[in-house]
């Protein structure tokens, strides 16, 4: 059995992405039948290490660089890994994402300890700025990536515009495209239940500056004037009273459907799964578009409603329109009302959608597919 140790800044019980996503890894290595440590930095409320058992990782944490360094020492004397995975998002490991320790580690652990590392990039750099200030935060997380990819034996993106970029340098045998995989709404098909009693529309996400909600109530409002049963429900990890909800709401009011707009926020994944599998569609406003990137989109496929979305300029290749996805221009309120209009209607449309969504996710999202991938990586190196 091949030793797996994860090496990430965040894990539970602390809740964001990135950790989200190493307790996915972790127990899809369990299943593909490694045997998985995790090491990770201690949560504020203090968390004792957990001894690994047979059905569970081992956790060890640590509180800062140095600790990092003596508890990555003695877990790898101990327990002898075979390969390191690197979890790496730069504002994670640094203020503003200038973390040039962590960008050293995988060459550290290659010399120190001659364990391959294998470099999960959920995110590279920002972009570049004419401001003194940004130029040089950009030009910092560039050399930071350069670092990881010289030191690391493999390196793991996951949607086809960085696949490209990444390829255009000296590691183009180290890439490779792994979705970031189906982190929520993972509620089994047959439990899934309705949780409304009207029919609605739903957005799944975070708040950014990226989210073209505005464009989204504008469009339902269009909708809402042809079907006056249907609601828009907005769920995720956002603060309902925020002052972008606030001015949602008060959008939805200048335009009469403010009875039609649900502002639910943060639900559990029983209720995510089910409001994601009643709903009419679910729609995906992210300006970048639909990508192995957004565990969202992943949730969305799993969902089996029919997905809206952007096309943006990180759509991957595997979202054609009208065959797993419907897709619009960005900035195009008119589209995005047509899309949803048409989904609602066209029950042929949708059931389309609904059967190409599947296809792929049973092809690319899949715990199944994903694993396959993963695997390949670990064995490669």
């Amino acid at each position: 059995m091949k030793k797996v140790l994860v090496l990430t800044k965040y894990y539970h019980p602390i809740r964001n992405g990135l950790s989200d996503h190493t307790v996915f890894m972790e127990q899809l290595l369990r299943e593909g039948s490694y045997k998985v440590s995790v090491i990770c930095e201690e949560a504020g409320s203090g968390r004792l290490e957990e001894e690994g058992g047979a059905d569970r990782a081992s956790v060890h944490v640590y509180r800062g660089y140095p600790e990092l360094f003596r508890v990555f020492n003695r877990v790898c004397r101990a327990e002898r890994p075979d390969v390191v995975l690197f979890q790496y998002v730069p504002h994670m490991w640094g203020q503003g994402g200038v973390a040039p320790v962590a960008s050293l580690l995988p060459l550290w652990i290659g010399l120190r300890y001659r364990v391959p590392v294998i470099a999960y990039l959920h995110e590279l750099f920002v972009d570049w700025s004419r401001k003194p200030k940004g130029f040089v935060l950009a030009l910092c997380h560039r050399l930071q990536l350069a670092m990881i990819g010289a030191s690391s034996r493999s390196l793991i993106i996951t949607n086809n515009k960085r696949e490209r970029l990444l390829k255009r340098g000296p590691w183009t045998h180290k890439v490779h495209r792994i979705p970031a995989g189906n982190v929520s709404g993972r509620k089994e098909d047959h439990l899934r239940k309705p949780h409304y009693t009207y029919p609605y529309i739903t957005w799944f996400g975070t708040i950014s500056e990226l989210q073209r909600l505005d464009q989204l109530v504008l469009a339902f409002a269009r909708l809402a004037a042809e079907q006056p049963e249907i609601r828009l429900v907005l769920i995720g990890g956002f603060d309902t009273a925020s002052p972008r909800m606030e001015a949602l709401r008060k959008l939805a009011a200048a335009h009469g459907i403010e009875d039609r707009l649900v502002i639910r926020g943060f639900v559990d994944d029983d209720e995510l799964s089910d409001t994601l599998h009643g709903s009419l569609a679910n729609v995906y406003v992210e300006a970048s578009g639909p990508s192995g990137r957004r565990g969202i989109v992943a949730a969305y496929l799993r969902s089996g409603r029919p997905i809206i979305a952007i096309n943006g300029s990180e759509t991957d290749a595997d979202f054609r329109h009208r065959e797993n996805a419907y897709l619009v221009p960005d900035q195009d309120v008119s589209a995005l009302s047509e899309a949803m209009s048409r989904v609602c209607a066209d029950n042929g449309l949708r059931r389309s959608l609904e059967q190409g969504a599947k296809q792929l996710y049973m092809e690319s999202y899949s715990d199944k597919a994903i694993l396959h991938k993963l695997t390949q990586v670990i064995e490669g190196v």
